[in-house]
C-alpha cells in the first residue's frame, strides 16, 4: 500500500518549518512563497492550517493543463514537467485546494512528495504532517477534507477557504 501525505490540521502550530524545509529542498534556499506546502494562519481564531496537495486520484490540474505538462505517475503523484509548462495557468485555476501555485515565469509547481521522502514531515514536530499508509480512519479523514473544494481563481484564496472549512469538520 503506497504512503499518502496528511495534514493533522489540531496539531499545527503554525510555526512555518514545513514551509521553510519545504521551500529549501526545492528551490536551494529558504522562498517560503515558492514552498510546496503551505500554512495558513488564522491567528485571531486560534488555529493554523497546513494546505497540502492531496494527489487527487483524478486530478483537475491534469484534466486542465493543455499542454500536457502535468501527469499522474504509477504511484499516483502528480507532478508538473517545466519543459512542457506554457504557463497558462489553467491548472492553478482549475485545482479546488490551491495546490498548484506558479513561479515569476509563470511555470507551475506543486508537492511531488519529495520522491517518497517528504522533509516537510521529518521537520514538523507536532507530528500536523504525516506520511503514511493509509488506514480506514485517514482515509475517513481525507475525503472529508478533499470534499472542501473550491472554484475560486487565485490559489491563496482556495487555501484560506479550504482552512476554514478543514477547521470547522475538525471541531464538529
Amino acid at each position: 500500500m503506497e504512503k499518502i501525505l496528511y495534514a493533522i490540521p489540531d496539531l499545527c502550530t503554525g510555526c512555518n518549518r514545513c514551509v521553510y524545509a519545504c521551500s529549501a529542498i526545492k528551490e536551494g534556499k529558504f522562498y517560503p512563497s515558492r514552498s510546496r506546502i503551505h500554512i495558513s494562519n488564522f491567528s485571531l481564531n486560534g488555529y493554523s492550517v497546513p494546505n497540502i496537495c492531496f494527489q487527487c486520484p483524478k486530478p483537475d490540474c491534469l484534466t486542465a493543463c493543455p499542454c500536457k505538462a502535468i501527469s499522474q505517475q504509477e504511484n499516483g503523484i502528480v507532478q508538473v514537467d517545466t519543459e512542457k509548462c506554457d504557463g497558462c495557468g489553467e491548472c492553478v485555476a482549475a485545482c479546488p485546494y490551491g495546490a498548484i501555485d506558479q513561479d515569476d515565469k509563470g511555470l507551475a509547481y506543486k508537492c511531488d512528495y519529495c520522491g517518497g521522502d517528504p522533509n516537510c514531515v521529518t521537520e514538523c514536530t507536532p507530528g500536523a504532517i504525516v506520511y503514511q499508509a493509509e488506514d480506514k480512519e485517514l482515509r475517513r479523514l481525507r475525503g472529508l477534507q478533499m470534499k472542501q473544494r473550491l472554484t475560486s481563481k487565485k490559489a491563496e484564496d482556495k487555501r484560506i477557504q479550504v482552512g476554514r472549512q478543514i477547521m470547522r469538520l475538525a471541531r464538529d
